[in-house]
């Protein structure tokens, strides 16, 4: 059997819930997470095929129970549902450090009137190192935003900015961004 770095998986996971947890609070509760096979495939650096996936996931809850607890796996087709118990959310809450840009970003987003000059600022505030691109052909996002160096942060932004100005966001590991062809 092959060993797998499940270091990208698990950082993943941390990340999208210390991300609810910036934005709704902190609540000791479990958290169910759907990955595509393909985005698993990336963090992984397996083939891009479900059950290649799934081998590859065989040893993930082994290494993830002594921060998240028993984390199961249960396949969906191509799609992988990641379930967190309640002991994950508490680790994430009481012992990982609180991601400044992360606070400062979704605060700035989940104002009234939003500007990507305001956006901009906030990465600014924690690189020099900040790449501003438009999205062209897009009718889902207007700008993909990100840190060069991958410094404090390695997510792909996409912004989309509302006429109404509204802010809306999603945040992808580089290969998944890669993979849309935008």
């Amino acid at each position: 059997m092959q060993n797998y770095d499940y270091s990208r998986l698990h950082s993943s996971l941390v990340g999208v819930i210390q991300e609810a947890q910036t934005k709704i609070g902190y609540d000791r509760h479990a958290i169910t997470f759907y990955y595509p096979a393909a985005s698993l495939a990336h963090m992984l650096g397996t083939k891009e095929d479900a059950d290649t996936v799934e081998q590859a996931l065989a040893g993930f809850s082994a290494f993830a129970q002594p921060t998240l607890g028993a984390v199961e796996v249960v396949r969906d087709d191509e799609r992988f549902c990641i379930y967190v118990p309640a002991e994950g959310a508490e680790y994430v809450h009481e012992k990982v450090p609180d991601s400044g840009f992360l606070k400062a970003f979704l605060a700035v987003v989940s104002g009234l009137e939003v500007s990507l000059d305001d956006i901009l600022a906030v990465f600014h505030r924690f690189s020099d190192e900040v790449v501003c691109e438009k999205i062209e052909g897009s009718d889902e996002f207007d700008y993909l935003v990100y840190f060069k160096n991958g410094e404090p942060d390695g997510y792909r932004y996409c912004i989309k900015l509302e006429e109404d100005g509204c802010a809306t966001y999603h945040r992808f590991i580089r290969e998944d961004y890669e993979a849309f062809g935008f």
